[in-house]
């Protein structure tokens, strides 16, 4: 499939459910992890300094937990240089994330 070039979806719980579903499924995704991943935190920044309403947060852990673990994920995986130099949108962190992620807001 082809990858858009952006995210670019609503910041809403079935906006989060799609995207965890899309990195459960990156064969049909139109966005990569990466996408994904910048996407979760630019909904998680948009409640830095805000109250959210009940059903945003509890979202909001995830959201973060996707962004962060892609952080790790890249730091455990490879080399400074290689994070210096590489754009890493076709990188896929384990499925699996995706799927308990998913399982945590069900």
């Amino acid at each position: 499939m082809q990858l858009k070039d952006h995210a670019d979806i609503p910041f809403t719980r079935e906006s989060v459910l799609k995207m965890l579903t899309w990195g459960a499924n990156p064969e049909t995704s139109p966005y990569s992890h990466k996408q994904i991943a910048e996407w979760c935190d630019r909904f998680w920044c948009q409640y830095l300094e805000v109250d959210a309403e009940p059903e945003i947060e509890f979202l909001l852990p995830v959201l973060t937990d996707v962004e962060t673990q892609w952080d790790l994920y890249l730091a455990n995986t490879y080399s400074l240089e290689e994070l210096r130099t590489n754009d890493f949108k076709n990188e896929q962190m384990p499925k699996e994330r995706f799927n308990d992620w998913l399982r945590q807001l069900a």
